[in-house]
């Protein structure tokens, strides 16, 4: 019983102290309470209203490059694969003794519930992430798309290889097969 009384005391405090700042900055004044609308019941709120930015539809792009700027194929590196071991394993060809170089095509997607990174974007493999671009080409990623009017949720996909797994020591990465400085896909972007 005691405490009971010790928490509206306190409720009560609070609720004085709130008054008497608003009271100094003057908004105390300018408060008005909301006009009870009709359907909503007693010492009930209706619920709010959220303004909400219109989805845009999810463009496709098809990323085809030509090696000009590397001279090799599969050249761009992603990060994270080992936590995702398992996704790649279920796409990933393996040849006796030598490991895999399975041939694939990926999807780049930024992930825009990403609370880490804002620019988060994700690679996967029928709808399944195998890793993330880092951080830097990361950014540079969603430059380039703002570059080329592409919405954030633009899917862009890509030829991909998935490589080693020869052994429980040697884990499975997948690289692209795009230039490896981002802001140079900017050509071989293709809708479609």
């Amino acid at each position: 019983m005691m405490w009971v009384l010790i928490i509206l005391v306190a409720v009560a405090l609070v609720g004085y102290l709130v008054t008497q700042e608003l009271k100094k900055s003057g908004d105390f004044e300018k408060y008005v309470p909301a006009p009870k609308t009709p359907g909503t019941t007693k010492g009930r709120l209706p619920s709010p209203t959220y303004e909400t930015k219109p989805v845009q539809k999810s463009q496709k792009y098809k990323l085809v490059y030509d090696g000009a700027y590397d001279f090799e194929s599969y050249t761009f590196e992603i990060v994270g694969e080992a936590s995702y071991q398992s996704n790649i394993e279920r796409f990933a060809v393996k040849r006796d003794g030598k490991g895999s170089f399975t041939e694939v095509e990926a999807r780049i997607i930024r992930d825009l519930n990403n609370s880490y990174d804002k620019n988060a974007t994700k690679v996967d493999i029928n709808g399944l992430t195998v890793g993330y671009f880092a951080r830097n080409n990361a950014e540079s990623w969603v430059k380039l798309l703002g570059r080329l009017n592409m919405s954030d949720n633009s899917e862009v996909f890509v030829n991909a290889v998935i490589v080693g797994g020869r052994s429980e020591d040697y884990k499975f990465g997948v690289r692209l097969d795009m230039p490896s400085r981002v802001a140079n896909s900017a050509k071989y972007i293709q809708l479609g």
